[in-house]
């Protein structure tokens, strides 16, 4: 231990102890004494009092002495010098920045707690070591980098607080990236002598581009790994869905699984789905990488968070593998035809059920079934999850069938064409239809080849209508229409209107009934009264009808992406209806529709969790909030594999680098090393000039 002085040339104050003294020798008189007889018997007394007197002025300027002491070294600024343990290559006196590593393997487990704990510990050390004035800096980083507080500063403590609020991320480790923006820091405060800690488990994932040939020689790199070699972690690489069984009603789901160590083990493994169901297998490991495969006798109702679980390994953040499996994608449509020909082309439903199902190359997850009307006299509730209606004369036998299908959540679809008298349906569908027919309209003739009426623009936000939105929508206007029945203006209870015909008219109609709805087209689904069945929407129009009527429409949204990338989300077209999306831990992050592309997409980056992210618009016309999509967000899978750094690599990468392994085996350099602590005085000594200042003034207050 030593002393130090921050301003040694200060001690040339030493000199004003002079003034003290010079003070004490001229500031006091030697008077002649004139004898009195009659006061002689004071003589003791003064003599007493003159020698406590002196005593006092001693003191006193004993006391302004080591004022002038003590106040020339507080202007010294000294401090004691000691050597401590600590992490080799610290320099106190020079401008230090510290890389903290968040990513997800900074979590893995070594002993007793996690890497990143060990990392906030070693940065505290660093920034309890900086020399008084030296400034210092932190940065976190992962897959992105943050810097903390304000930047370089010489106000340690808020840079202490910062490192201690810390916590560890789950995004991949891109070290280029963090030392570039450690470069760019350093330079904005205008430092071009410094030297970088970097923190680390010794893994990344991203370290392209390099080597940093315009790395700046006078910035030095220290990068120490705290991290171990013989980790242990399985991981879900991959995980397919595959339909399967009678029809395709099971479900299959094969996982293939790594390991970040080539070894050969049995493992176990589960499917999760829900809190209802899970499924647990033993998976067998060879050279580091095995396959399990779950199969589910009937597919889920409704789109599901489904996770696959690889516990008792040293990286417990990637464990869980979410993705969104798509519920029962088949859909049983029930096509009620009420006109035939002598040619298949010429029946009501034809273009209907190839829009439905294609066949051939193209087959479709939803099955129609044609029936004609006067075969059906009584429908089964269970015979389909949406009926379409087709100009049928007479659907008084199965109206009250209908109802209760729709009541207990199905879906209709009723066409109108040639064979449907208005007044008829009023009376058997008064419960059914959302507005009452009125009369047959004519336009053109009659003839849809020389009617100028075509569609208005559809309500994108729909979900009859939302596929329509990165193309297709100006087809609407092109399509004509000769004939059509007129409803009236007064809309029945629950109900609205969906599609307009360009003169205004309803030309798609909505009523909700019970769990189910009902959808009207005033028109025909053939070519007799209008060409809409030619035209290139009515392909996907007619599938997001069935879909929207049975519930089963989902805005696909994208694949499950990994933690940091963008997640596409789909937005309303009206700009003021709400959007959100609600988060793994339950927070609800408000989105911006007017950030939407053309297509009406949003690019949303904020996915720092893994997990499910659900997306919510707002109900229109009152209706309760809407779920729109399911997005699933994983640990990326590069990062999993826990690949070390080679020092070899770094030292490449990085010119002038020096790497700190755990035992400076390899080449590398230990952790360990001997750092200059400096303790400053200040203080102290500012409290002994409050003291002398104090006992000065007691003195002068007893002398006077």
């Amino acid at each position: 231990m030593s002393l130090a002085l921050a301003s040694p040339w200060m001690l040339l104050g030493g000199l004003l102890i002079a003034l003290p003294v010079i003070a004490h020798l001229t500031g006091y008189r030697q008077l002649r004494q004139q004898p009195f007889p009659s006061l002689r018997f004071l003589r003791a007394s003064r003599l007493r009092s003159r020698r406590r007197s002196r005593i006092e002025q001693w003191l006193l300027l004993l006391l302004r002495l080591l004022l002038v002491v003590v106040l020339v070294m507080l202007f010294a600024r000294p401090s004691l010098e000691r050597l401590v343990p600590g992490l080799a290559g610290f320099d106190p006196s020079r401008p230090a920045l510290i890389l903290i590593d968040v990513s997800a393997s900074a979590s893995a487990n070594i002993g007793a707690r996690p890497v990143f704990e060990v990392l906030q510990d070693e940065a505290l050390k660093l920034l309890a070591g900086v020399g008084e004035g030296t400034p210092a800096g932190v940065i976190a980083f992962d897959d992105r980098t943050q810097v903390l507080g304000p930047g370089m500063t010489a106000d340690l403590s808020v840079l202490r607080r910062a490192v201690t609020e810390l916590r560890v991320g789950a995004g991949a480790t891109d070290l280029e990236q963090a030392l570039r923006r450690a470069l760019a820091v350093l330079q904005a405060q205008g430092l071009g002598s410094a030297t970088i800690f970097v923190l680390s488990d010794g893994t990344a994932s991203q370290l392209p581009g390099l080597p940093l040939r315009d790395w700046p020689a006078a910035i030095g790199v220290h990068y120490y790994d705290f991290g171990r070699s013989d980790l242990e972690n399985r991981f879900v690489r991959s995980a397919a869905v595959e339909l399967t069984g009678a029809g395709g009603r099971g479900v299959r789901v094969v996982a293939e699984v790594d390991s970040a160590a080539p070894s050969s083990a049995k493992v176990p493994i589960s499917l999760r789905m829900g809190s209802d169901l899970t499924v647990h297998q033993d998976l067998v490991l060879e050279d580091g990488a095995g396959r399990s495969v779950f199969s589910l006798p009937l597919l889920p109702s409704g789109d599901q968070l489904v996770e696959l679980v690889l516990n008792g390994d040293d990286l417990a953040v990637d464990d869980r593998h979410p993705f969104v499996l798509r519920g029962d994608v088949r859909l049983s449509v029930l096509l009620i035809s009420g006109e035939g020909g002598g040619h298949p082309r010429d029946d009501e439903v034809w273009f209907v059920e190839k829009a439905l199902q294609p066949g051939g190359g193209a087959p479709s997850q939803i099955q129609p079934r044609v029936v004609r009307a006067e075969a059906i006299h009584q429908l089964d509730s269970a015979a389909a999850d949406v009926v379409f209606l087709c100009n049928v004369t007479d659907p008084g036998p199965i109206a009250a069938d209908l109802e209760a299908l729709v009541r207990a959540g199905g879906g209709l679809f009723i066409s109108v064409g040639r064979r449907v008298n208005p007044d008829h349906y009023n009376e058997v569908f008064s419960d059914l239809l959302p507005s009452l027919f009125t009369e047959v309209k004519s336009r053109g003739e009659g003839s849809f080849e020389i009617s100028p009426v075509g569609l208005a623009l559809p309500p994108l936000d729909r979900d009859e209508f939302r596929v329509f939105r990165s193309g297709g929508s100006a087809v609407f206007a092109q399509a004509r229409f000769g004939r059509m029945i007129a409803t009236e203006p007064r809309l029945q209870p629950d109900s609205r209107v969906l599609l307009r015909y360009s003169d205004g008219m309803p030309a798609l109609l909505e009523r909700k009934l019970g769990k189910g709805r009902v959808l009207l087209f005033t028109s025909s689904v053939d070519d007799d009264w209008t060409d809409l069945p030619l035209r290139s929407i009515f392909v996907p129009l007619m599938h997001q009808v069935a879909r929207s009527l049975s519930g089963t429409l989902r805005d696909e949204g994208s694949a499950a992406v990994e933690v940091g990338q963008e997640l596409a989300l789909s937005m309303p077209a009206e700009r003021s209806r709400k959007a959100w999306l609600v988060g793994p831990d339950g927070r609800e992050h408000a989105l911006d529709s007017m950030l939407a592309d053309a297509a009406g997409v949003l690019r949303w980056g904020q996915t720092r969790l893994p997990g499910l992210y659900q997306l919510f618009w707002e109900g229109s016309d009152g209706e309760d909030e809407q779920l729109v999509a399911l997005h699933a967000v994983r640990i990326p899978a590069r990062e999993s594999k826990l690949t070390k750094l080679s020092p070899r690599a770094m030292f490449e990468a990085v010119p002038g680098l020096v790497y700190h392994g755990r035992d400076g085996s390899g080449g590398a350099e230990g952790h360990s090393g001997e750092v200059l602590r400096r303790s400053s005085l200040t203080p102290v000594l500012l409290a002994v000039v409050v003291l002398l200042l104090l006992l000065e003034s007691l003195l002068g207050l007893r002398r006077s």
